[in-house]
C-alpha cells in the first residue's frame, strides 16, 4: 500500500514541474498535457483505487486489473473534481485545479498510509489467493495478445490525433469548456447532454491556458483505450483469455470506436465507464469481498457514465442483472447495507447536475430533442414501431467493413443456433436454427421483409429469436449477461428509437462479449479436435489476416489523415472492399479527417486582415471556436466561407452554392491552401473582383496555436468576460441597461464598416422580443450615413432568452453608405418591439429621460 503512496509523490512533483511557468526550457503542449493529466487523473485515481479496494489481503487486487481501474477513476476524478470546481463563483483559475486535485491526492495518500500502518501493527499474517477470483498471471500466450491488442488499438486511436480541425459537436463541447473555465453562470447546463465531454479537457486548458486539437482529444483517446483493456478483462474473467481478446479486438478495430477515440465527444466515457463498472460488480459475484469498496467503484464509474450522457444508462442492465445475481449470492439484506453508501454517492453527485439541468429553463430543448427526434414521440416521422436495419447497415459498413459485420452476424448467429440446439429437443433446436438463419439471410437481404398489412413487423423476428435466450434455465450468468448486454439495446436501437444514428455503438459492446464468447468455444472445440499446437497457430493465423483485413481499411479512412478518404471517396477509397451502396450517407458522420484551414481565418480576423463578419456554409461552433467569436454574424456578413463537407453526398451541394455565391456578385477574395490544395474559400461581395490571396494553412495554424488558443474569448450573447472599453449606465425601458460599448475604430472610409459592441444587462426575465437599432447621423441635418438593426447577438440572443444579471454581448457591423460626405458624424443606440415597432424610452444614470435614441459617441468618416 505505502508504494502506492511513495509513486505518487515521486510522480506529483515531477508532473507539477513541467507545469512552472518559469522552467528554463521549452516544454511542448502535448507533455504539458500528460503532466496535467497525471496530476488532475490518474495520480488521485491511482490512489482512489488503492483506498477503496487495493492493498487488501483478503482480496487482492493484480497490477493490470489495479492500473485499468486506476485509469477509469482517473477520468472519473477529472469529470466529478472540475464539475464541482465549475459550480465556484466566477473562472476557474489554474491555482484552484491545483489546489482542489492536490488536496484530494494528499488525503488519499494519508488514508492510504495510515491504514498501511493499522495493518503492520495488526500483522495480518498471509492469506491464500481467493478460488473465486484467481489473481490473473499473464503467460507467453496473453501477454502476447495484449500487446498485439495495445499496438492496434494505439496505431488506430493515436497517431494525426491532432490533423483534423474540430468538428461541430467537437466545438460545441469546447465553446462549453470555454464558458465554464471563464466562469459564465449555467455554460453547462446549456449544453444540450451530459457535460462530461465539456469536464474531460477542461482540467488541462484551465491549467495550461493553451489547447490544441491532440491535447483536447488525447484524454478521450486514454479513455477509449482503457475501455478496451478493460473489455479484454472482462471477457477473460468471463468466459477466457480467447474470448477477452477477441471482444477487445473486435472493439479495437471497430470503426465507430476508432472515431470516437479520436474526437472530443462523450461516447468514449460511456463505454469505458460501462465495461469498468460491470467488471467491478462481476467481480463481487465471483468473490463477494469488500462489498462497500467495489461497489463505491461501480457507483462512481456508472455516475460518470451517465454525467457523460444519459445512454450510459444503458450500463444499468448488465449491473442490475449481475446485482440481482449477488443478491441472492450474499443475501438482500446485505447487499442493500452494503449499496446504501454507493446509491447515495451517485444520487448525490448526478444530482448536483442533473437537478439544475432538468430544472433550466434550456432543458425544453434537450427534452424535444431526445422525445421527438430521437424516441420519436410525436414526430410523424415513420410509424413505431420503427425499422433502421437499412440505416444502421449503410452507416456500419461506411465505419467498418462489409466483411467485419459479415464476420460479427455469423458468430452471433452461430452462437444463437447453439443455445437453442443445447436447450431444445433435437427436431426443436434444428427447426429454431433454419428459422434463425432464414430470419437474418432476410433481414440482410431485404431490412423490411416482415410486412402484415402494410406495416412493417420485422422487430418481431428479432424479438422472437433473441428474447427466449435470456430465460432459459441452463445459461450461465456469464453467458446470460452478455446477451442481455447485446439483445436489450439492439432491440431498441433498432426498432424502438426512431434516429440511433451513431448511438448503436451501444449494442456493440456486449456484441463483442457474446462474439467473443463463442470464438473462445470454438477454439476450444478446435483445440479438442486437433490439439493445442494448432489450435494455437490456427487461431493465431485466422487473428492475423483479419486484423490486417480490418486494419487497413481502419488505417486508411482514420489514421491516414492526410488523404482524408471520405472527403475523396470516389478517387481513393481502399480497393477490395464492396460496399452495397453507391455513396455513402451524410448522415451522422464523426471522427473521419478532415481539414479546412479554418485557424487561417481566425488569425486573419486577430491580424485585422478580414474586417467584417462573415457567413458560411460549415458548422457555426466550428467557425465561432476558431474566429475566437469575432467574426461569424450572418445578420450583417460582408464575406462568405466557403468549405468543402467531408461527406460525398453533400459535396454536389456545396459546389452549387458555389456557383449560387458568384450569381449573387460574391467574388472569390482569398483561398486556404491545405496540403498544397485550395479548401476554405473566402468570398466578398464587391464591385470589381480582388486578386485572389492564398494562405497556408500550416503556417498560419502554427500562429493560431501560439497566440489564439486560450481559454479566454468573448463570443456574441451571454458572456462572462466582456471586453468593455467605454462603461455607460442607461436604462431602457423598464428592465435592460446599456452597461457599456466598444468601438474597434472611429476613423472610416466611405464605404467602410463601424464595428460597434454593445453590452446589455436585463435586470429581470424579459417576455417582449426587442430589435436594436444603430445609425450614423450627421448632427447638422440629420443626414444617414449608415445604419444597422436586428436582434442582438447578430439575432442570435433575443431579448426573451436573457438570464437577469448576464451581460450580453451584441456586434454590430454598419455600412457606411459609398457616398458618405467626409466630417464628424454621431453613432445612436436604441431599442424597439419587434411586432409593435415602438421605441423604449431611455434614462440616466440620475433616472432622467433622454428620449428614445442614445447618442454615444463620434465616428469621423475621412475623404476618400
Amino acid at each position: 500500500m505505502r508504494s502506492a503512496v511513495v509513486l505518487v509523490l515521486i510522480g506529483a512533483p515531477a508532473a507539477h514541474g513541467l507545469l512552472w511557468p518559469a522552467l528554463p526550457l521549452t516544454v511542448p503542449l502535448i507533455v504539458q498535457s500528460a503532466a496535467a493529466l497525471l496530476i488532475t487523473g490518474l495520480l488521485p485515481g491511482w490512489l482512489l483505487v488503492e483506498w477503496l479496494v487495493g492493498g487488501r489481503a483478503a482480496a487482492p487486487l493484480g497490477l493490470w486489473e489495479r492500473s485499468v481501474y486506476s485509469l477509469g477513476a482517473g477520468a472519473s476524478v477529472t469529470v466529478v473534481g472540475m464539475l464541482l470546481l465549475s459550480y465556484l463563483p466566477g473562472p476557474i483559475l489554474p491555482w484552484q485545479v491545483l489546489a482542489a486535485f492536490d488536496a484530494l491526492t494528499v488525503a488519499l495518500a494519508l488514508l492510504i498510509w495510515r491504514r498501511a500502518a493499522s495493518t503492520v501493527q495488526a500483522g495480518p499474517g498471509r492469506m491464500p489467493a481467493p478460488d473465486g477470483w484467481p489473481p490473473l498471471r499473464l503467460g507467453t500466450g496473453p501477454a502476447a495478445g495484449l500487446l498485439a491488442l495495445a499496438l492496434a488499438a494505439g496505431f488506430l486511436r493515436l497517431p494525426n490525433l491532432g490533423y483534423s480541425e474540430f468538428q461541430g459537436d467537437e466545438a460545441t463541447a469546447l465553446l462549453r469548456t470555454a464558458e465554464a473555465i471563464q466562469g459564465r453562470d449555467g455554460a453547462l447546463l446549456l449544453h444540450l447532454k451530459g457535460p462530461g465531454e465539456v469536464l474531460l479537457p477542461a482540467a488541462s486548458y484551465a491549467l495550461l491556458g493553451r489547447i490544441d486539437e491532440t491535447t483536447a482529444r488525447l484524454p478521450f483517446a486514454l479513455v477509449n483505450l482503457t475501455g478496451l483493456f478493460a473489455l479484454f478483462l472482462l471477457g477473460l474473467r468471463l468466459f477466457g483469455p480467447v474470448a477477452g481478446w477477441s471482444a477487445a479486438m473486435l472493439l479495437a478495430l471497430d470503426g465507430y470506436f476508432i472515431g470516437f477515440a479520436r474526437i472530443v465527444q462523450y461516447q468514449s466515457l460511456v463505454f469505458c465507464m460501462a465495461v469498468l463498472a460491470v467488471l467491478a460488480v462481476y467481480r463481487l459475484v465471483r468473490l463477494p469481498r469488500l462489498l462497500p469498496g467495489y461497489l463505491l467503484l461501480a457507483a462512481l464509474f456508472l455516475t460518470t457514465g451517465l454525467l457523460a450522457h444519459y445512454e450510459g444508462a444503458l450500463a444499468g442492465l448488465p449491473v442490475a442483472y449481475l446485482l440481482f445475481v449477488l443478491g441472492r449470492r450474499v443475501g438482500a439484506g446485505r447487499l442493500a447495507r452494503a449499496l446504501a453508501i454507493p446509491l447515495a454517492l451517485g444520487a448525490a453527485l448526478l444530482g448536483a447536475f442533473y437537478l439544475p439541468f432538468v430544472l433550466h429553463p434550456n432543458f425544453r430543448i434537450t427534452y424535444a430533442y431526445i422525445t421527438v427526434n430521437r424516441i420519436g414521440v410525436g414526430s410523424g416521422g415513420g410509424s413505431f414501431p420503427y425499422n433502421n436495419l437499412a440505416d444502421v447497415f449503410d452507416r456500419t459498413l461506411l465505419y467498418s467493413t462489409v466483411y467485419y459485420v459479415a464476420l460479427l452476424v455469423i458468430v452471433t448467429v452461430w452462437g444463437l443456433i447453439g443455445l437453442y440446439r443445447r436447450s431444445l429437443p433435437a427436431a426443436w433446436g434444428w427447426a429454431v436454427a433454419a428459422l434463425v438463419v432464414a430470419g437474418v439471410a432476410l433481414s440482410v437481404a431485404r431490412p423490411a421483409w416482415l410486412q402484415i398489412g402494410g406495416q412493417d413487423h420485422t422487430w418481431a423476428f428479432f424479438v422472437l429469436a433473441l428474447a427466449p435466450v435470456w430465460f432459459l434455465p441452463r445459461l450461465t450468468v456469464e453467458k446470460r449477461l452478455a446477451w442481455l448486454w447485446f439483445g436489450v439495446p439492439l432491440l431498441a436501437m433498432l426498432f424502438f428509437i426512431r434516429t440511433p444514428n451513431t448511438h448503436v455503438y451501444g449494442f456493440f459492446i456486449g456484441w463483442a462479449l457474446v462474439a467473443g464468447s463463442v470464438i473462445q468455444a470454438g477454439w476450444a472445440a478446435l483445440r479438442a479436435r486437433w490439439g493445442w499446437r494448432v489450435a494455437t497457430w490456427a487461431g493465431a493465423a485466422a487473428a492475423l489476416a483479419l486484423t490486417l483485413l480490418f486494419g487497413n481499411y481502419a488505417y486508411w479512412y482514420f489514421v491516414a489523415s492526410d488523404q482524408e478518404v471520405l472527403r475523396t471517396w470516389r478517387d481513393s477509397r481502399p480497393r477490395g472492399y464492396w460496399v452495397p451502396y453507391t455513396i455513402p450517407t451524410a448522415l451522422s458522420i464523426f471522427g473521419f479527417p478532415l481539414q479546412n484551414g479554418w485557424k487561417t481565418l481566425g488569425v486573419l480576423y486577430a491580424e485585422g486582415a478580414l474586417d467584417a463578419p462573415f457567413d458560411t456554409n460549415g458548422k457555426p461552433p466550428v467557425a465561432e471556436w476558431y474566429t475566437r467569436g469575432q467574426g461569424y454574424c450572418p445578420r450583417d456578413h460582408g464575406y462568405f466561407v466557403w468549405q468543402q463537407p467531408v461527406e460525398p453526398a453533400a459535396q454536389a451541394d456545396a459546389q452549387a452554392l458555389r456557383g449560387q455565391l458568384e450569381a449573387e456578385g460574391y467574388h472569390l477574395w482569398g483561398q486556404v491552401m491545405v496540403n498544397a490544395q485550395p479548401r476554405l474559400a473566402i468570398y466578398r461581395r464587391t464591385g470589381l473582383p480582388p486578386a485572389v490571396q492564398s494562405f497556408s494553412a500550416e503556417t498560419m495554424a502554427a500562429r493560431f496555436d501560439a497566440a489564439l488558443s486560450g481559454p479566454v474569448f468573448e463570443r456574441v450573447g451571454p458572456t462572462a468576460v466582456p471586453a468593455i472599453a467605454h462603461p455607460l449606465d442607461f436604462r431602457f425601458g423598464d428592465t435592460i441597461r446599456l452597461v457599456g460599448y466598444t468601438l474597434a475604430r472611429q476613423d472610416v472610409q466611405p464605404g467602410g464598416r463601424v464595428h460597434l459592441t454593445l453590452y446589455w444587462q436585463a435586470s429581470a426575465p424579459i417576455t417582449a422580443a426587442y430589435s436594436v437599432f444603430t445609425q450614423v447621423i450627421a448632427p447638422a441635418d440629420a443626414t444617414k450615413a449608415g445604419q444597422r438593426d436586428g436582434e442582438p447577438g447578430c439575432n442570435l440572443a433575443p431579448t426573451s432568452t436573457w438570464p437577469p444579471g448576464t451581460i450580453i454581448a451584441d456586434r454590430y457591423s454598419i455600412p457606411l453608405a459609398e457616398g458618405a460626405r467626409p466630417g464628424t458624424y454621431q453613432l445612436l443606440v436604441g431599442m424597439y418591439g419587434r411586432e409593435s415597432g415602438e421605441r423604449l424610452a431611455i434614462f440616466s444614470p440620475s433616472g432622467d429621460p433622454v428620449g428614445d435614441a442614445l447618442g454615444i459617441d463620434e465616428v469621423r468618416v475621412a475623404a476618400p
